[in-house]
């Protein structure tokens, strides 16, 4: 199948999300470690995020070489509480990654507010919110959710905006995902494209670490004809796999491999939250 599919799939999102330019991927991981990966961190930069998640959010923060610090939740949303964020900014913080869960968007606002002030970089975590707009409230808890106005779609408010299309995901290719360079991006983005293709700029011109990221053209092309006219479709299932399906039983810090690694956090609401869907909600 041509390379061309790529392109063409690109394009397409590129126009749908208004944005500098898309780099379509392997899986949602993949965009995250790519992007921090071009920010050439050292093991003392930190990254904002929250551990009510996936753990592929502050796995890639590790994998960049970089350090995870975790701010607490707020209960009704689930999403990364605003209002905690610049308490835990020092001189090693490098970006924020707040994640839209469950369709829900967050408080873009006040976070690029705080990242202007303190010149961070902004990698909003979309994997779960591709169509969403920060009015969206889920169908099933209903979260008030922060009215930026407009039609701009949440993954394009920061810096990059990375998703995931796994098969659990509302726009799905059965796996793949997708990095928006975001006007006025403080990355480079043609830096990150090569990072996805082995680092190269140019054919057998390796300027960078890298690796294969790419996504296979076979599904670049189910993703353009769910672009094209399963629109409706894939909108209409924005929040259905919420906690009340059983998201996220256990904060990540509180994993097995993290512990060995000494990596911890303390959010208390997050914390509850999760041993309440743990009780409630979650089949092992």
């Amino acid at each position: 199948m041509p390379q061309v599919i790529r392109e063409i799939f690109e394009k397409e999102l590129k126009e749908y999300f208004d944005v500098e330019d898309v780099i379509v991927v392997n899986s949602g991981t993949s965009a995250l470690i790519a992007t921090i990966m071009s920010m050439d961190l050292n093991p003392e930069s930190e990254i904002i995020t929250t551990p009510f998640t996936f753990i592929s959010t502050s796995n890639s923060i590790l994998l960049g070489n970089g350090k995870p610090v975790f701010v607490d939740i707020k209960a009704d949303s689930k999403l990364i509480d605003e209002n905690l964020i610049e308490s835990q900014i020092n001189e090693n913080t490098k970006a924020i990654i707040p994640v839209h869960l469950y369709g829900r968007v967050c408080n873009m606002k006040k976070i690029l507010e705080i990242a202007e002030r303190y010149n961070l970089v902004v990698i909003e975590d979309t994997s779960q919110a591709f169509g969403a707009r920060p009015d969206f409230a889920s169908k099933t808890s209903n979260p008030k959710q922060v009215s930026m106005g407009g039609d701009q779609l949440a993954g394009t408010f920061g810096d990059i905006g990375t998703f995931s299309f796994y098969k659990t995901k509302n726009f799905s290719t059965f796996e793949g995902g997708m990095i928006t360079i975001n006007k006025g991006s403080k990355l480079d983005g043609e830096k990150i494209r090569a990072i996805t293709n082995q680092g190269q700029i140019g054919r057998y011109n390796h300027e960078y670490l890298g690796f294969n990221f790419r996504l296979a053209e076979p599904l670049c092309l189910i993703g353009l004809e769910n672009l094209k006219i399963h629109k409706e479709g894939f909108l209409a299932e924005l929040g259905l796999r919420d906690e009340t399906k059983g998201h996220y039983p256990e904060v990540v810090y509180n994993q097995p491999i993290y512990k060995k690694l000494g990596i911890n956090g303390d959010c208390p609401v997050a914390e509850k939250e999760a041993l309440y869907i743990k009780n409630n909600f979650y089949e092992s």
